[in-house]
């Protein structure tokens, strides 16, 4: 059977099913044994909950690096949190079993974030069911599986695949992840993509369609699963994957070289990153400095906002990884689909067009000046920390945010702290109002990075999570072409800095286009940075000039994508 879902994670895995299914919780046989005795059972299932979760919390850092070790952290914080243990507690009091009382507690937690309506929050609920269940087998004593003991070639499929369970995996045994559930920015799909494990996920139906042992193909590229393929499908998979895993090899002979075109010209590559794992991965990966260091990933699956140390020492890191090359720290960049529990931010009709990002900031000036701050701070070392604000749509935003850094800068100078005084501050151009003002804002900037994904939303008025609107929500429309251009011959006029960091930024058809404008810079997902590396070294300015020139005078964007597809495959 072939199966269509959501790619989350590129790669070609084959392999033989292991179906992760949730133990037995049924606790209908357990009977009261009082107020003190559940509470007794309950503290007893709470202390080995944390030995054991900080057990795989270490594991998972020494594996997979400390973002995906906080993940299971964020667990252990949820049987610490004061409201969920109150709720507990009076439910015990109330008559429950532990069992019940845990149960009701995590559903009331799960509810509150559904009533949010958002949809990165409300892929968090895994996480609070993964405590859930946990706690319930520690009650009930039940038996769970061990992920470290699957053998090699596993495809793991499940209803839902937790963070604890994907954290405990032997990744040199597994082929694929298959989770029902789940998104684009699931932990799962994060964590995926992080170590080049293939994953599909939104799937319906096809955890109830396998067994145990049958053959498997996961196509983290298309977004497809097949189960149980006949030999025929098998042969073409087993020959797709073995090009796949040849042409990712023959990417290393890029590793260590500089990005150039065909005429020997440089050009920056930098990378997109959430966090210091995904830093380091970059690096590994030959990026050339970051574009995009996404703060708000910092934010995210907590009670309790991070404090400017932590936040120094975390930009501190990353700055240190990539020194002397740029970092391009972008300010918190929440609402929309990026809510921050701690923050307590109102439900909102549009979010995507409501109080977020330097909207956000400008009127909560302590959570801004404490980020502002330690990215200060951060800097004063290697001098290569850059500030971008985000969502940006007039000179006024500008200037009000840099008056906001002008006094963080003062508040260290009276303390003796060190700090750059000298940083550079930029903007994301995103909507049409900056690019309408591209050539105003050079004045009050340092540089422009272009974010294609939310510039083709808000110029098409076309929601790029609505999968009905892929085709329409496109960086290849006309009109879209048009606002790069002006932007990049902005930064020309003006002698600034211009980079993209929207996902267009890897696409082999829009490579030739930005260096046909004139991009300065490239900043790509860590995976895709050696791709995007060789592209570049096909194409000379010429070449890419006269494409540009040609796919400009089209009018729609079926017709520009079909003469850039017919140009790559005529290509010397």
């Amino acid at each position: 059977m072939r199966f269509k879902g959501v790619a989350g994670s590129p790669g070609l895995g084959i392999g033989y099913a292991a179906l992760y299914e949730e133990p037995n919780l049924d606790w209908q046989h357990v009977v009261y044994s009082g107020i003190e005795g559940e509470k007794a059972r309950l503290n007893e299932a709470i202390v080995t909950f944390k030995a054991d979760v900080t057990e795989m919390a270490n594991r998972a850092l020494e594996k997979h690096g400390k973002e995906h070790s906080d993940i299971l952290k964020r667990q252990i914080s949820l049987v610490r949190d004061p409201f969920f243990l109150q709720q507990i507690n009076d439910l015990i009091d109330g008559g429950k079993v532990a069992e019940g009382a845990v149960n009701e507690a995590a559903e009331t937690c799960v509810e509150i974030y559904r009533s949010t309506g958002d949809e990165r929050i409300m892929q968090r609920i895994t996480d609070i069911m993964d405590a859930r269940t946990r706690l319930l087998t520690l009650l009930l004593k039940v038996e769970t599986l061990d992920p470290s003991t699957l053998p090699p070639e596993t495809v793991l499929i499940g209803k839902d695949l937790p963070a604890s369970i994907i954290a405990a995996l032997n990744l040199a045994n597994l082929a694929a992840l298959v989770p029902e559930s789940g998104g684009f920015t699931s932990h799962g799909a994060i964590m995926a993509r992080s170590f080049g494990i293939p994953l599909v996920t939104g799937l319906q139906g096809v955890f109830d369609s396998v067994k145990n042992g049958d053959q498997v193909i996961v196509d983290g590229n298309q977004g497809e699963v097949i189960t149980s393929p006949d030999h025929e499908t098998l042969s073409s998979y087993v020959a797709k994957r073995q090009s796949y895993l040849e042409d990712q090899k023959s990417l290393n002979e890029f590793l260590n070289l500089k990005t150039l075109d065909a005429d020997g010209q440089a050009h920056l590559l930098f990378a997109n990153i959430g966090g210091i794992n995904e830093a380091k991965i970059a690096k590994a990966n030959g990026a050339e400095g970051v574009g995009l260091f996404r703060t708000e990933f910092l934010f995210l699956d907590r009670t309790t906002l991070p404090s400017e140390e932590e936040q120094f020492r975390i930009y501190s890191e990353v700055a240190n990884i990539f020194a002397p090359n740029q970092v391009i720290i972008r300010t918190l960049d929440v609402g929309g689909d990026k809510n921050v529990p701690a923050l307590k931010l109102p439900k909102e009709e549009n979010p995507f067009l409501g109080y977020r990002a330097i909207r956000f900031c400008l009127n909560e000036p302590e959570v801004f000046m404490t980020q502002l701050r330690a990215i200060l701070r951060a800097g004063a070392k290697e001098k290569n920390l850059l500030i971008m604000l985000p969502l940006v749509t007039s000179l006024d935003e500008v200037s009000s945010a840099k008056k906001i850094l002008e006094t963080c800068k003062g508040e260290l100078q009276a303390k003796g702290q060190e700090y750059d005084q000298a940083i550079k501050v930029g903007i994301m151009v995103e909507t049409p109002a900056a690019v309408s003002m591209a050539e105003e804002l050079t004045q009050v900037t340092d540089f422009f990075s272009i974010g294609t994904n939310d510039l083709a939303q808000y110029t098409l008025a076309a929601d790029r999570g609505n999968a009905k609107l892929g085709q329409l929500c496109s960086p290849f429309h006309p009109a879209v072409l048009k606002s790069l251009k002006r932007v990049i011959e902005a930064g020309k006029k003006a002698n600034k800095l211009v980079g993209l960091c929207g996902e267009a930024g890897a696409d082999p058809l829009m490579i030739p286009i930005l260096l046909g404008l004139g991009l300065d810079e490239f900043s790509v997902s860590p995976s895709s940075v050696l791709r995007v590396r060789r592209e570049i070294s096909h194409w000379s300015l010429e070449r890419a000039k006269n494409l540009t020139n040609e796919v400009l005078s089209l009018t729609t964007t079926q017709a520009i994508k079909d003469h850039l597809q017919k140009a790559l495959k005529t290509a010397p």
